[in-house]
């Protein structure tokens, strides 16, 4: 068994330059833009539908698999991930309470294989109302809950559902009584985080998202969204636009923007809705809440991305927002939304010169906020009669996620984390100054973590910006240059790499390694002034920041550059990807899944255009020079020894063009001076990673770590032949 694996081995490695690839090689193409000159051989690699480039795909995927699945010690990974994941007897999802105190959410067990819907009522047992495995069991697909929303009369609730990792979703109805599903089904949705669902003050049918065109082959794929109304009995194709490019020509509203209505609350007065998108701040409008049933909603600005304002909250007459206004590090404002006085509104809370505003909520109590200090440090305030009183915790936690179910009533509940804290889920009385524990999902403990320490320090970066860096080790590391370093960060759309408590990436400090997340530019850990000195013109902040991070590793004596790797996907990949490509003799591993790895072709990609908000727009003379600058695949040079380097991608990923990471694979393959190994893994039931399985994450982590180790020297993980 042994030779016929090294035959097979030996023949997969030969094939790299041979075969398919010279097959697809045509004459290299030039692209002249905005006086840009780029040269790219590698462009047949973006026809997917082509069979030589199918083929190039799978013959990649078949060699990393048979490489990642033949080293020491993958299997065990994956066997830990899953004996920590049955030391809670079940997982819980996407919680929802209602104003009636009724609480609706997933629950999975170790043993279940899907996704099942239940509902509990204060004081009674718990009911199950749907099981996804049931939904077109014919089909042979595997369904996934991305999304659920009861009615205000709780006779139904609106699930949405998504298979083999794709964003795009179907919405069913389930009658609550009966315990069934209605007829129909609705396509071409996108429920998410942006947008979700809301129902009819009537409860006879609901608003969402639709999403004309769900081809990925197509220009207009996730193009000229609308907001739409559905009343439950019509056709499913059915549906009245009251947000789109379409039915509001004046709003000028581009055709990458996602038209979304916010939330809405029975008691509001007021509706509003956003252009929203790969963006940190976007355009509201509003209207009055009795227009929501016209032939033609009359939308009325309320502000521009330009003022600087996030989160808004309406209470009767009343706007509250997180403002950036004169504010890096954040405010809270009020003023009044039927007359918006955005330059001298009201400041609810000041800005602290210290601490960031992270989130915040508005009841009767007054309103609840939470800070962080470089990220990583979670306080909880409420601001009540004018005064400001900092809550006790009753535990540390490193991030806190604040909810209430009706701003017009006095609940709150908190969720706190943290790096080696589970998520406790806490609800707030302000009148005895209360926390109550919720025990709906339980918590495990784990001893193996019991000496591990996190240390959050700052180092100086390149130009002397103190950067904030978690480290998270055994107490019984030395500091003799020896150690397994991974550096995880991220970097873009002023996104924080928040405390959360994983034991996965904790698999890799029970090893011996030391984890290391530094807190890069381009997030948002440090407030509003972080994130734009890691955006467009500033990115190359974003790299350097890693960079200088691994430079303090070795000069503190706590490692060598032959073990430390770096790891991020999705925007993350210009992170790892450019540092890399700037500074190969500093890492020895670059792991990168569903990575920006050729961002100058971004308006090639699906859902291009929505991500040029943040990247840049090639038909901009001035951005399409900062594509360049953060593109890793141009960035390649011949004859360089670069780091081992195991890039993964889903194929059904509707955010990142799978080819970006293709081409730079077979780049770097070309281009690399080395012997150290590429990797290029694909797989064909998943897509950005949003709804990937428990057991898909836990693989793709082995294959990270795995290989990661490997490639260190790491004893325990050795090449089996």
């Amino acid at each position: 068994m042994k030779k016929k694996f090294l035959i097979k081995l030996l023949f997969l490695f030969s094939f790299v330059l041979s075969g398919t690839a010279q097959e697809l090689m045509t004459n290299p193409k030039t692209n002249n833009t905005a006086n840009l000159s780029v040269m790219d051989d590698f462009q047949y690699l973006e026809n997917l539908q082509n069979d030589s480039v199918q083929k190039w795909f799978r013959e990649h995927n078949d060699r990393a698999r048979l490489v990642l699945n033949n080293i020491s010690g993958r299997n065990e990974l994956v066997a830990q991930f899953i004996e920590f994941e049955k030391r809670k007897s079940f997982n819980v999802a996407l919680l929802t309470v209602t104003e009636n105190n009724t609480f609706y959410y997933l629950k999975k067990s170790v043993t279940d294989k899907s996704d099942k819907l239940y509902c509990k009522k204060q004081g009674k047992e718990e009911i199950l109302l749907f099981d996804s495995s049931s939904y077109k069991p014919a089909a042979g697909q595997t369904y996934v809950i991305s999304y659920l929303k009861p009615s205000w009369d709780e006779n139904k609730i609106a699930i949405s559902l998504t298979k083999n990792g794709e964003e795009i979703a179907e919405i069913v109805f389930l009658d609550l009584e009966s315990r069934t599903l209605l007829p129909t089904v609705i396509s071409n949705c996108w429920p998410s985080e942006l947008g979700g669902i809301n129902w009819l003050p009537d409860s006879s049918g609901i608003i969402y998202v639709h999403i004309p065109i769900t081809d990925t082959k197509s220009a207009d794929y996730l193009l000229d969204t609308e907001s739409v109304i559905y009343r439950i009995g019509d056709h499913p194709s059915k549906h009245i636009v009251i947000f789109s490019k379409k039915n509001n020509p004046e709003m000028k509203i581009a055709r990458a923007d996602f038209p979304f209505i916010k939330k809405i609350n029975l008691k509001d007065k007021y509706i509003l809705a956003s252009l929203s998108g790969a963006a940190i701040y976007l355009d509201y409008y509003y209207t009055p809440f009795s227009n929501l049933l016209n032939e033609k909603i009359n939308w009325k600005p309320l502000y521009k991305k330009s003022d600087g304002l996030l989160d808004p909250i309406v209470v009767n007459d009343d706007l509250y927002c997180i403002s950036s206004h004169n504010a890096s590090n954040y405010k809270i404002i009020r003023t009044k939304i039927s007359a918006p006085d955005l330059k001298n509104p009201e400041i609810i809370v000041q800005e602290d010169p210290k601490e960031t505003i992270d989130e915040f909520v508005v009841n009767t109590d007054g309103v609840y906020y939470t800070t962080k200090k470089n990220g990583v440090e979670a306080n909880l305030y409420l601001k009540r009669n004018n005064k400001i009183k900092k809550l006790e915790l009753p535990v540390q936690a490193g991030n806190i996620i604040l909810s209430s179910n009706n701003k017009y009533g006095n609940d709150l509940l908190i969720t706190t984390s943290g790096w080696l804290d589970p998520n406790r889920r806490f609800s707030y009385n302000a009148d005895n100054n209360q926390f109550i524990e919720d025990t709906t999902s339980p918590v495990a403990t784990y001893p193996e973590f019991k000496d591990f320490i996190v240390k959050e320090i700052e180092i100086s970066s390149h130009d002397g910006v103190l950067v904030p860096v978690s480290l998270i080790f055994s107490k019984n590391i030395k500091r003799d240059r020896k150690n397994y370093i991974m550096m995880d960060g991220y970097g873009s759309y002023g996104i924080s790499k928040n405390p959360r408590f994983q034991p996965i990436i904790l698999s890799w400090v029970m090893n011996g390694g030391i984890y290391v997340i530094p807190h890069v530019r381009g997030g948002g850990e440090k407030g509003d002034g972080w994130h734009e000195s890691g955006f467009k013109k500033n990115k190359p902040n974003t790299w350097k920041d890693l960079i200088a991070t691994a430079e303090y590793l070795i000069r503190d004596n706590i490692t060598t550059s032959d073990r430390i790797g770096i790891l991020s996907g999705s925007a993350g990949g210009i992170l790892v990807g450019r540092a890399m490509t700037a500074r190969p003799d500093l890492f020895k591993v670059m792991v990168c899944y569903d990575g920006y790895l050729n961002p100058l072709r971004i308006d090639k990609a699906p859902n291009g255009p929505n991500n040029m908000k943040e990247l840049g727009d090639p038909g901009n003379k001035e951005e399409l020079a900062m594509l360049a600058e953060i593109d890793s695949f141009q960035h390649l040079q011949k004859g360089i020894h670069y780091p081992a380097c195991l890039i993964s991608v889903g194929m059904n990923d509707a955010r990142v063009a799978p080819w970006m990471s293709a081409k730079f694979v077979a780049k770097l393959e070309t281009f690399t001076a080395s012997k150290n190994e590429t990797l290029f893994a694909v797989s064909y039931d998943t897509g950005h990673g949003i709804k990937n399985s428990n057991l898909q994450l836990y693989n793709d982590y082995a294959d990270e770590f795995a290989f990661a180790f490997w490639q260190m020297g790491h004893p325990k993980f050795k090449l089996n032949k």
